[in-house]
């Protein structure tokens, strides 16, 4: 690692981080004090801090100092330090492979330098705003955690195994970190795939990676997680999760499974999720809002092609940090296909050259419609009750079936990412990845969920399609993890602990003939085989690592059970009598035996809303309420009600009914809705 240079900045009341001892002096930020109300206890410890990972400028002295075997005729313009030094030979200003010369400081027979992962062949050259690793620690006393936001693409697991192993080297008692990347796409190239020269517009003929560039990523990360576990003190957690704001909308890519064919919402995650954590007087240490979304806007602007920045989330976190005491920090959901927000209305076209689809000002405003929405929400969180901090992470290896990853692979453009044969190191020419799915536990009211890549909120949370809707009915249906999980608050952590791409049900995965080895794909007009429209499962691994993904996260889940949970393939039924897959305006969900194929009028359970009696002459078994795919209870149903749960007089849970709508079900109609004792 090269020197860098800059000063520590500690914010607030509290003891100053032993930083020299994580070999770094780059910015840190840690929580400070503030007035809000008392929190009534604090049963767990929690602490925050911020790490800057903005590439640093240029400095010739330090530049010397790096690359000191370099001969000086390499004297090109490099806007940041970690690149490598070039001779530009045709005069542009930019290195450029074929024509200039570069010295290979390192030996990977690439240049290294920053490119931006918003476009191939893009590099970066200058920054708007910071790029940073915000890190939130939470302890029981005898187990601490550390959940950390990071500004970038995706970071693949041998770069994540280095920031939790620098951590943890730094500081033991991090029993362990949850990295996720909130897939920044104007930030540096820490995937690879964004290099130079160009191959057909798709990918870069070389790696974008560099190595120097990655390496200050991992410092400054775990610099982050160990100043957060540092900050440690008693808290309270608070959490809540919340519909998105009214002056917020996130635009959908009209994809199937996540919409219908016309583009309208079928299985989306439109919750915005709340943790805050308080000290002893009540005041913020940090405050976490969760959200399934992208953040692209910048990095795909052509009017801002090459600058760096952390977009919308960036102004989200500093707008809430003017308001609130504390850190703030953005960490993203299952954004499979839920692409950027936008303010409702939107800034104006003359804002800004690009407005409103991607400029500074439209960032802006989204990032400030956020910040203030969570503010208005803090009044509705609720005390987390005491109990353990338990943190699960399952390693396992899933097959690598995109055959444009595979050449991906074989050219180096995934730097030091392994592949596997079998389980065994096989380095690029490999079938298998070694990938991870985790679940932390923040005592019986929490869980977060972790998975490796862009899940698609169906494959996450379930969907309203059936087998007969599916574009590959032959693949299987997977469990839907989150209706696995026991919190009464579930949040999502998506590109955590790894990045894989889109993960998509495998019955509903379909791409471009030739990039998966199946019969099972699109046409011409990106359309599987029952014309649902397609156009991101390119950039994914396969089919089978998103079932597997979903089975090895419900596995965690299940090693702690609600027990009130059932699982069971079933229909929705309507006032008319009606029966079929959809929630909205029913008043009814019929309940299947386990496997069976027909519901006739005698057949399963029939649970209604309080007051109806019977359907024509069948009599109702049971009274509830419809319920959402975190098992809440919902006033009506909507494109989030999973089934139905019942709560019995005293407020005592009595079972929560998820309703499998995938299996084939021949049903008739009942008669028309009944009300009465």
């Amino acid at each position: 690692m090269r020197r860098r240079r800059s000063v520590a900045r500690v914010l607030g009341a509290v003891a100053a981080l032993e930083l020299a001892a994580c070999g770094s002096s780059q910015p840190v930020q840690v929580a400070s004090g503030g007035g809000v109300a008392p929190a009534p206890a604090t049963p767990f410890l929690a602490g925050a801090a911020v790490a800057d990972i903005t590439p640093p400028p240029f400095d010739p002295i330090a530049d010397a100092q790096a690359f000191p075997n370099c001969p000086a005729l390499y004297d090109g313009p490099r806007p940041f330090a970690f690149e490598e030094p070039y001779l530009d030979v045709n005069g542009n200003g930019r290195f450029d492979y074929g024509v200039d010369l570069w010295c290979d400081a390192n030996l990977n027979g690439r240049w290294d330098g920053i490119f931006s992962s918003g476009g191939v062949g893009v590099q970066a050259s200058a920054v708007h705003d910071p790029l940073e690793a915000r890190a939130v620690a939470v302890s029981d006393g005898r187990t601490a955690v550390v959940i950390e936001s990071i500004v970038a693409q995706g970071l693949f697991i041998n770069l994540i195994d280095r920031i939790r192993e620098r951590a943890r080297a730094l500081r033991p008692g991090i029993a362990d970190v949850l990295v996720s990347a909130n897939h920044n796409e104007s930030s540096p190239d820490t995937v690879g795939i964004y290099g130079a020269p160009a191959v057909a517009g798709t990918f870069g003929a070389r790696s974008g990676l560099d190595d120097d560039y990655l390496a200050f990523l991992v410092e400054q990360a775990a610099v982050a997680a160990v100043a957060a576990f540092d900050a440690l003190r008693p808290a309270s957690l608070w959490a809540g999760q919340f519909p998105l704001p009214d002056d917020v909308q996130i635009h959908l890519s009209k994809n199937f499974p996540t919409t219908d064919d016309q583009g309208a919402p079928a299985a989306v995650d439109f919750k915005m999720g709340i943790l805050q954590a308080r000290d002893t007087a009540g005041v913020p240490i940090f405050t976490l809002m969760n959200a399934a979304a992208h953040n692209q806007e910048i990095g795909h602007s052509a009017a801002l092609a090459g600058q760096l920045s952390a977009d919308w989330p960036g102004y989200f976190e500093r707008s809430l940090e003017k308001a609130l005491p504390g850190i703030a920090v953005y960490l993203v959901g299952d954004n499979g296909s839920q692409e950027d927000p936008q303010t409702v209305p939107p800034v104006v076209p003359s804002a800004g050259p690009d407005c409103p689809s991607g400029c500074y000002a439209q960032a802006q405003a989204t990032g400030e419609a956020f910040a203030r929405a969570v503010q208005g929400a803090l009044a509705g969180l609720e005390p987390l009750r005491s109990g353990p901090v338990d943190y699960r992470r399952a390693e396992f290896f899933v097959p690598l079936q995109n055959n444009l990853f595979k050449a991906a692979a074989v050219l180096g453009l995934f730097g030091d990412r392994l592949t596997y044969l079998a389980g065994v190191p096989a380095g690029p020419l490999g079938d298998q990845l070694k990938t991870a799915v985790a679940v932390l536990a923040l005592g019986p009211d929490f869980q977060l969920l972790a998975n490796p890549g862009e899940a698609f909120p169906a494959l996450m949370l379930g969907s309203p399609w059936g087998i007969e809707d599916a574009g590959c009915p032959d693949r299987p249906n997977p469990p839907v993890p989150t209706w696995h999980a026991r919190a009464r608050f579930r949040f999502q952590a998506g590109l955590a602990n790894d990045f894989v791409g889109y993960q998509i049900p495998a019955w509903a995965f379909s791409a471009t003939p030739g990039v998966f080895t199946t019969l099972c794909v699109n046409d011409r007009d990106d359309q599987d085989p029952k014309g649902h429209p397609h156009k991101l499962e390119d950039e994914g691994l396969g089919p089978d690592e998103s079932n597997a993904m979903a089975s090895q996260l419900t596995a965690l889940l299940d090693e702690t059970p609600d027990p009130a949970a059932h699982i069971v393939p079933g229909r929705y039924v309507h006032p008319d009598g009606q029966v079929d897959r959809k929630a909205a305006g029913a008043v009814a969900v019929w309940l299947a035996a386990p496997g069976a194929t027909k519901l006739e009028a005698n057949d399963g359970r029939l649970i209604a809303l309080p007051g109806i009696a019977r359907f024509g002459s069948r009599a109702v078994d049971a009274h509830g309420q419809f319920m959402d795919y975190d098992g809440q209870p919902q006033d009506a149903p909507d494109l989030a009600t999973r089934g139905m749960v019942r709560i019995d007089a005293g407020g005592t849970l009595v079972e929560r009914d998820y309703l499998d709508l995938y299996p084939a079900l021949q049903t008739s109609p009942l008669g028309a809705a009944v009300y009465g004792p």
